[in-house]
């Protein structure tokens, strides 16, 4: 696998991610506008 290939592997796979994590977070908020927030929150707490 090239380094390009590579890179547009793992670009589709984070756009992958937020596809599937956005609904599942959905309901855990109380404000849609929330959502965002919320998995930025969730993926500095996953780096730790």
């Amino acid at each position: 696998m090239t380094e390009g290939n590579l890179k547009m592997t793992v670009h589709r796979l984070r756009a992958r991610y937020r596809e599937v994590l956005r609904p599942e977070i959905a309901p855990t908020v109380a404000d849609p506008a929330d959502i965002d927030a919320e998995i930025r929150e969730l993926i500095a707490a996953l780096s730790n």
